[in-house]
């Protein structure tokens, strides 16, 4: 076991400020959204007390500011952190969109909030999912230490030439971003070896080059360009995700060997191998799922638990083959669109029924709880593995999809919301 040179208790937010310091990021981007100020409020202490002489942080006047700064921070290789939610993504959608396209390796954590309308500030993972098809690597946390290993190893994967993709890194507001928790920090030594400095660009010094004339010759190069090399621009980037893939694990076992952490790699299992029931989550609520699983072990029902930490790429068939042995595989996630849900049916068809693997696929279940910062307790959690034991003496899924917790509400257009 590795020892660390520290052991400490650090919010969310401070843990993302302690991810910068180690990973020496040299700019933190800044427009105020709440629950995300404290991660450069911590960074302005932290420069203002000599812990980040080289850092600096840059304030813009709006987010699509901040992601266009972050472009051109990319651009001539500087390593930069952005942190925002809900709206504050919304705005920049065609900046965040450009990142990718350009592959620009950058990082903009999301202290997930749900999004209006009902308005709240409390949070749910709809900011984070809505994100899934803008061609950026996604990885979510579970609270402070879980942030610090994977911000280290996210910028050393975006930053990989065979990737050279900006990258996501998402936890729940409130409950981790500003929840304590213990945290054992990485020699600044080993993630100096572990993480090298920004890949400099074969193209050189970007603030020397003439961009007036550079983009002349673009703009007369356009129309030709577009119709023969488009397609093949749009398969390079998506290639580049699937070449994440292996690298995740491959860096992964790399910062594990190192430091000793357990947060690395696309999932996270516990207790799948002879398990007849498997909860697949993310985020706040993984530790909750495991807890309770574990009481159901001690009664004799075989549970098991998956933490998806990697949300793109999306790891298919090493979450069909984590599942291959259950009866039932039940999704708790916190976001409206049961993208998880949705996600895993598509890949058990893939690696059970098309690839004919000569097993029969576990039966799905997708439960939708927590949105807007509603509360989820052990016993709602049973309940859902009580579903999935009735379902498996069946040998049918009554309901595949439901919402856990529901109020009586209606809607009238007219009136907006009635509570009944």
């Amino acid at each position: 076991m590795v020892v660390s040179a520290k052991v400490t208790t650090l919010t969310g937010n401070e843990a993302t400020t302690e991810a910068m310091k180690l990973a020496r990021v040299q700019t933190g981007v800044f427009f105020p959204i709440g629950p995300s100020d404290e991660v450069m409020e911590t960074m302005r202490i932290r420069i203002d007390q000599g812990e980040m002489p080289n850092a600096r942080i840059i304030q813009m006047e709006n987010e699509k500011g901040v992601v266009s700064c972050q472009l051109g921070l990319s651009r001539v290789g500087i390593r930069s952190l952005f942190a925002t939610c809900t709206e504050g993504l919304l705005w920049p959608a065609s900046e965040i969109r450009y990142a990718s396209g350009a592959r620009l390796p950058m990082m903009i954590v999301i202290t997930s909030r749900g999004i209006e309308p009902p308005t709240t500030v409390y949070p749910d993972h709809e900011d984070f999912i809505m994100m899934r098809d803008m061609g950026w690597l996604m990885f979510y946390c579970e609270d402070s230490q879980d942030i610090i290993d994977t911000i280290i190893q996210a910028y050393k994967i975006s930053e990989d030439r065979s990737v050279f993709l900006p990258v996501f890194v998402g936890y729940d507001g409130w409950e981790v971003s500003h929840g304590k928790s213990r945290v054992i920090l990485p020699d600044q030594d080993k993630v100096d070896t572990f993480l090298p400095p920004f890949p400099a660009r074969d193209e050189g010094d970007y603030v020397s080059i003439d961009w007036y004339e550079r983009c002349k010759l673009r703009r007369l190069q356009w129309t030709e360009f577009d119709r023969e090399y488009h397609m093949e621009m749009k398969f390079t980037q998506v290639e580049a995700l699937e070449n994440a893939i292996p690298l995740i694990e491959e860096v992964g076992r790399e910062y594990q060997g190192l430091f000793g952490s357990n947060h690395v790699g696309s999932l996270e299992t516990d207790g799948c191998e002879d398990a007849d029931i498997v909860l697949v989550t993310m985020g706040v609520f993984a530790p909750l799922v495991r807890v309770t699983a574990k009481a159901y072990r001690e009664r004799g029902i075989k549970v098991g638990t998956i933490k998806l930490r990697a949300f793109r790429p999306f790891p298919e068939r090493a979450l069909s083959e984590a599942v291959g042995n259950a009866k039932a595989v039940i999704v708790v996630e916190r976001n409206c669109r049961a993208a998880v849900y949705a996600e895993l049916k598509s890949a058990l068809y893939t690696h059970f029924i098309a690839e004919k693997r000569g097993k029969v696929p576990p039966m799905v279940m997708g439960r939708v709880v927590g949105l807007g910062g509603r509360w989820v307790s052990p016993t709602e959690i049973g309940q859902i593995i009580d579903e999935g034991v009735e379902a498996i003496k069946a040998g049918k899924v009554e309901k595949s999809m439901e919402w856990i917790g529901l109020k009586g509400i209606s809607f009238d257009p007219l009136r907006d919301y009635v509570i009944d």
